[in-house]
């Protein structure tokens, strides 16, 4: 029974990561991408001005899908503010269909990226665990790297997104 509900758990808490070099920390490097929409996304256009989450999902990935209402209701919230949700799709060929339907049905507010050549995930996300989250400041530097997804875990999100809101903006 021990071993059943600790294999839940780890179901529960992230979708994949192969093993391998650790997510990246330090000054966040700028990347490119199309959204689902056709338009072209820069990250650079808003390093400096708003805390950023870029978070790595998949659309098969279940623990993914459950923490995508709370970061749908904190981009809402403090959009305003300066905070700015990314979500970077990791779907591979047999589920990138899904990314746009996913994205509409849950009328979800941020860019949602297609990283269909890996090279976001190549720059934060090199184990290509799912979910992870990656919390950049106002300055551009990566303040916290968050590896799956537990409820509960969005409250702590929260807690730090609202720190680095309110931080004084560097000169």
């Amino acid at each position: 029974m021990r071993r059943a509900i600790a294999a839940l758990a780890l179901v529960v808490a992230a979708c994949g990561g192969a093993g391998g070099a650790k997510p990246k920390t330090g000054v966040a490097s700028n990347f490119s991408a199309v959204d689902i929409g056709g338009k072209n996304f820069q990250l650079r256009d808003h390093l400096g001005k708003d805390v950023i989450y870029v978070d790595f999902w998949a659309t098969f990935c279940l623990p993914c899908v459950a923490e995508m209402p709370h970061l749908k209701a904190m981009h809402e919230k403090y959009a305003p503010k300066g905070f700015t949700v990314v979500a970077v799709s990791m779907d591979g060929p047999e589920s990138l269909g899904d990314v746009r339907a996913f994205a509409q049905r849950n009328q979800l507010p941020f860019p949602v990226l297609l990283d269909e050549d890996s090279s976001i995930a190549a720059l934060y996300n090199p184990r290509k665990s799912a979910p992870l989250g990656v919390l950049i400041d106002r300055s551009g530097k990566v303040v916290k790297v968050h590896e799956g997804y537990n409820q509960g875990d969005e409250r702590m999100l929260e807690e730090e997104v609202v720190g680095l809101l309110s931080a004084p903006r560097a000169p």
